[in-house]
């Protein structure tokens, strides 16, 4: 059994130019006062010709009147010089065709001026009739469309993002409700932005509570870390000022505790480094050393205990104006995410190389690393926020999110590609401005 295709669904699915055109609201304007003069012309050619075939009537009329007139006058000057019965009977036969005739004229002429006006009167009211059905069909359909705009308007009011149902017109109220849609939408997508920006200084707010309360165990603990060092210090001096040692008594069971406690002191600086307020000005600042200062943050990073990491920073390149900070957190991103993509590797196999490089009139940022990499569709999501594959707990997908508004908070791109041996290469492109000197 077959179901009949609706015309409009029909209609749609026919390629864009064999679909049926519909009119704009101004040519449909302009084709009403069309239609309205076209009337009028009618209307006045049909009461001209009227006029005229009137006129035609009355004419004959007249004359057989005038015809009728002079023969009875005839008769009477007849009368008046005694003619005889026969003239007398010729004038009177006369007379009867001259008022034959005369009423003949005037039949005609009524039914004429009575059957032209029915007519006219008839074009009158078929097309004003017509014409007024067609406005009022017109402008019924106009006013629920425009409704239906309103509604539509009313709907974003409330907090309605999605696009609603397109209008079925192709004039300037589609295109009106198309901008209402299109209204929609982008408002939809600013709120899901401005969501997004709100989880992000969240998310920040809570680093930075974390930060301060991290830079507060640390002071709690670098006094006890400072008393332990200088003890074993006091222990090592006193083993060597006083008499000979004894066989094993050469300080070897205590140079491992200041090597430890120089350790911790070195990973307290950099937490407390890491904690502190970032400046919020923008400054001249080498790529070089914020690469330098973020693997020093990172030092102690276990996911990067087994990677190898090479550098190869251009040594001339020239300083560009930036907030070192974010640049920092880019970088520190970056490396976790490389880091994270080589852990299934075998041992000491993993590999993340760095570059720095002066390239297409900026700085150019490169790191390569040889782990899983990414597929097509992965990749084409990567910058997509709270997008990732990694297990739940693990990975929060604002990552390269943040990396890329970084880059764009900076008038730079950033970019992902595979690498032909495996892996994936991340390549950050900062504006270098005019006039700028080199940064050792």
């Amino acid at each position: 059994m077959t179901t009949a295709t609706p015309l409009p669904e029909l209609a749609g699915k026919l390629p864009a130019p064999l679909r049926p055109r519909r009119m704009s609201l101004r040519a449909i304007g302009v084709l009403a006062i069309l239609a309205l003069i076209i009337l009028a012309t009618v209307m006045v050619t049909s009461a001209l010709l009227f006029r005229g075939a009137a006129q035609s009537h009355l004419e004959n009329l007249e004359a057989a009147h005038g015809r009728y007139e002079q023969l009875l006058e005839n008769r009477q000057d007849a009368m008046r010089d005694g003619a005889d019965r026969v003239r007398l009977a010729a004038i009177d036969g006369q007379l009867l065709a001259a008022a034959a005739e005369r009423q003949q004229h005037l039949a005609t002429t009524r039914h004429y001026i009575d059957g032209s006006t029915v007519t006219i009167a008839t074009l009158a009211w078929v097309g004003i009739t017509s014409i007024g059905a067609l406005a009022l069909l017109f402008f019924s359909r106009l006013a629920g469309d425009i409704g239906t705009v309103r509604a539509r308007a009313l709907a974003i009011l409330t907090g309605d993002r999605s696009a609603g149902r397109p209008l079925a017109r192709s004039d300037e109220l589609r295109e009106l409700g198309d901008a209402v849609d299109s209204l929609a939408v982008a408002l939809g997508k600013r709120e899901q932005a401005l969501a997004e920006e709100r989880r992000h200084v969240m998310h920040r707010e809570k680093l930075a509570t974390i930060g301060s309360m991290a830079a507060g165990v640390i002071r709690e603990i670098g006094n006890p870390i400072a008393a332990i060092d200088g003890y074993a210090r006091a222990l090592l001096e006193a083993r060597g000022a006083g008499p000979a040692p004894q066989a094993g008594d050469d300080g070897s069971d205590v140079r491992p505790i200041l090597q430890e406690t120089a350790r911790l002191i070195a990973i307290t600086r950099e937490i407390n480094r890491l904690a502190a307020t970032p400046a919020a000005q923008w400054q001249l600042a080498s790529v070089n050393e914020i690469v330098t200062q973020g693997l020093a943050l990172l030092r102690y990073e276990p996911r990067l205990e087994d990677v190898k990491v090479h550098t190869s920073l251009d040594p001339m390149l020239p300083a560009v104006s930036c907030c070192a900070d974010r640049l920092v957190q880019l970088l520190i991103n970056l490396v976790a995410n490389a880091a994270d993509a080589t852990a299934g590797l075998p041992a000491h196999t993993a590999r993340l190389e760095i570059a720095t490089r002066e390239a297409d009139g900026g700085i150019e940022l490169r790191l390569d690393d040889n782990g899983c990499g990414m597929t097509d569709e992965v990749r084409a999501r990567a910058f997509e926020p709270l997008f990732t594959t990694k297990p739940a707990g693990q990975g929060t997908g604002l990552g390269l999110p943040l990396c890329r508004a970084v880059a764009e908070e900076h008038g730079g791109r950033i970019a992902l590609e595979p690498l032909p041996e495996g892996g994936t290469r991340v390549t950050l492109w900062l504006p270098l401005e005019q006039d700028r000197l080199p940064v050792n």
